[in-house]
């Protein structure tokens, strides 16, 4: 299959011309250009129908999709976009997971959109239930596939507009259902109208910034370059466009790769349960271990990891996830195996109950994010109303949002989840 950004850049950099054009580095790193004659635009290769606009068309064609969109910025760009998109359509309230990532909350803030939020049993859980119920008086909803302990959503059609977080799942593509069944599905096999924004660099090999938005059949995409040219840089990094555009001609050359990666990540789980290891329920490319039933709490468990000469994903008091990749090989988790069974097991520790909070809101998060604010300790935070979002990233989940009443409750959830300073909304200079 044909990669025309990948072919322009390698012809470019073979011409040998002098670089009178930005970026200021004059061709130390050869592939990084702007959009220079025949390089296409990226936010406007829907009338250019250069480079840019066939590499996204075989990326369409590749996913499925009536449309995809390549982002630079990752799929926060594409998320912002994509509630443009709505916005531009009549859409006014949005329905949504209240673990979803924060740029939901901060997109929604930016397009004056409301938040209805809807509360999973379980902390970080995607698992939130999309009844007609729980969606009543929402004009949309935005639905987390994958979190980032690994579980999913029970898939139901909403007959609302839909827009998925597919951050974590872009590979689900290409994962043979045949052997790993249905329970995890690209948004794209749904089979109906929805957008999907998702990260290809975390599970596929791009660089990082590398993601996509994707309009299922059926969905409005006019005004989709429009906006993400609002959002993103003026400046798109040619070299993130080159990834994604490499991976169209990977996938191509090799569909069942992720299907293989996939494979071996299934064998190392197999290996570590029978070795006694502790494992949860999590989608093909992830592992993610129970410690404190090993007797040691996340954190401790991650350094026990990093010693071994593994870098984990994310870690808490409970659990670590070690995430792979469609590039994973079968060294790759031999090398895993190792490190995991040099930990030590001990005698079990009690999990620490992360609770799910339910603030009640004073005002919408649009108004209480542009108020003039303060930093106070979240001990001295009571009665206050939450200004700022406490986001630590991985997993990037608000605790409490802007415009939220801090409550005593609010207030022990802060502490228990280590946060030790908030922004508050300063009523001396409002």
């Amino acid at each position: 299959m044909n990669t025309p950004i990948v072919d322009f850049l390698e012809k470019y950099t073979r011409d040998n011309r002098l670089r009178l054009h930005m970026p200021g580095h004059n061709g130390e790193f050869p592939h990084d250009i702007t959009e220079i004659e025949g390089a296409d635009s990226l936010f406007e290769s829907d009338t250019t129908g250069g480079i840019i606009a066939q590499s996204e068309g075989i990326a369409a064609k590749i996913f499925g999709a009536a449309k995809t969109c390549y982002s630079c910025g990752g799929s926060t760009l594409a998320i912002q976009a994509a509630l443009a998109v709505l916005k531009s359509q009549g859409v006014n309230t949005i329905a949504a997971s209240r673990y979803s990532h924060r740029s939901l909350a901060a997109a929604a803030a930016t397009l004056r959109l409301n938040i209805k939020w809807l509360y999973p049993r379980e902390y970080l859980s995607a698992d939130v239930e999309y009844t007609a119920q729980a969606l009543s008086g929402a004009d949309a909803v935005f639905i987390p596939n994958i979190d980032y302990y690994g579980g999913t959503w029970k898939f139901v059609k909403p007959n609302i507009p839909v827009l998925i977080d597919n951050a974590h799942g872009a590979y689900l593509r290409f994962v043979d259902k045949r052997k790993f069944g249905t329970e995890y599905l690209h948004p794209l096999e749904l089979g109906f109208p929805l957008m999907s924004a998702e990260s290809a660099h975390k599970t596929l090999p791009v660089l990082t910034g590398g993601a996509y938005l994707h309009f299922a059949n059926g969905t409005d995409f006019s005004r989709a370059k429009e906006f993400m040219g609002i959002f993103g840089s003026s400046s798109p990094s040619y070299l993130i466009m080159e990834s994604l555009d490499r991976f169209n001609g990977l996938i191509a050359a090799n569909v069942n790769s992720v299907t293989h990666a996939c494979e071996a990540v299934a064998a190392l789980k197999a290996k570590l349960t029978k070795a006694g290891v502790p494992l949860r329920k999590s989608d093909p490319l992830r592992i993610v271990i129970n410690a404190r039933q090993s007797g040691l709490s996340g954190f401790e468990y991650a350094a026990v990891l990093r010693k071994n000469g593994v870098e984990c994903e994310m870690a808490d008091e409970n659990r670590v996830v070690l995430l792979f990749s469609s590039a994973t090989t079968v060294k790759d988790c031999e090398r895993a195996e190792m490190a995991v069974l040099f930990a030590p097991q001990n005698k079990p520790l009690p999990e620490v109950n992360y609770p799910v909070i339910k603030p009640k809101q004073d005002m919408p998060i649009y108004e209480a994010l542009f108020l003039p604010q303060k930093r106070v300790p979240v001990q001295n935070a009571g009665g206050e109303v939450c200004a700022g979002m406490n986001a630590p990233c991985p997993p990037g989940v608000p605790l409490v949002m802007p415009g939220e009443i801090i409550d005593h409750y609010v207030v022990e959830a802060l502490a228990q989840y280590g946060v030790k300073y908030i922004s508050v909304v300063d009523r001396s200079r409002r």
